[in-house]
């Protein structure tokens, strides 16, 4: 199946911020028909500086949907997180860190697990799966386990589903095919993001270091669904990227 593409808006805020509806029209004329948002301000009940029915009302207008965003693991705030999630019509919640202290230690990382399960059955009841958006230190090994392998292991795949950023993954030295042989199907939402070799900073996709072309090969035993393209926060004409990526992440799919 042909997963559909899409932008991260967090990449995007500060154009998006003054151009709203420029940004969403060039990324629907580029072809993205998705985008993921992030940013939640819980006290203000915004997302990126914008009510969620206003965004949803920019993406629609222009046929776009906001299929996932990111938030953080908070078990007291989760169902606020997903009343809005819900009115901006994603499908999928996801998390893109976890607190300092539960990186220490297998036994945090078991925590992160459980935790992910229960904000899980919180975001089923509002047809909604949580996702777990990783970065390298997931792949620095706690006395010989790598801490992404408990994620999976300790979590509910009905529930939790995983966000493979291919960028990290690259940067981490993992081949993500392997992790796909491992984990069949449980990621369904990916970061597309490419990396340059010497400085590390992010580049418009095809450019840098990242071998997309072999695991997007291998998309259906991944389960992949949306492919997201991400660009770092300090990357210069980061919209300029992520529109020019667009025509390279055609010939993949």
């Amino acid at each position: 199946m042909k997963p559909a593409t899409g932008a991260q808006l967090w990449s995007l805020r500060n154009v998006l911020r003054e151009e709203p509806e420029a940004t969403f029209e060039k990324l629907a004329v580029a072809g993205y028909t998705v985008v993921e948002p992030a940013g939640f301000n819980i006290s203000e009940l915004t997302i990126q500086g914008f009510k969620p029915q206003a965004l949803k009302k920019i993406a629609t207008d222009h046929s776009i949907k906001i299929i996932s965003g990111h938030f953080q693991l908070d078990l007291n705030s989760a169902p606020i997180f997903c009343e809005q999630a819900a009115q901006l019509g994603m499908k999928y919640f996801v998390v893109f860190n976890l607190r300092d202290g539960l990186k220490l230690s297998q036994e945090g990382y078991k925590a992160a697990a459980n935790d992910l399960n229960k904000v899980g059955k919180i975001a089923s009841s509002y047809g909604i799966k949580v996702g777990y958006h990783n970065h390298a230190h997931e792949f620095a090994e706690i006395d010989g386990v790598i801490p992404f392998d408990i994620l999976l292991d300790y979590t509910d795949p009905d529930l939790v589903v995983f966000q493979p950023d291919l960028g990290w993954l690259g940067y981490a030295g993992q081949e993500p095919v392997n992790i796909f042989q491992k984990y069949p199907g449980r990621f369904p939402i990916w970061h597309l993001r490419d990396i340059d070799p010497v400085t590390k900073r992010s580049v418009a996709i095809g450019s840098g270091m990242i071998d997309f072309q072999s695991t997007c090969a291998n998309r259906d035993l991944a389960g992949l669904e949306y492919a997201i393209v991400e660009m770092a926060s300090d990357t210069e004409d980061p919209l300029g990227k992520i529109l020019s990526s667009r025509q390279v992440i055609e010939t993949w799919f």
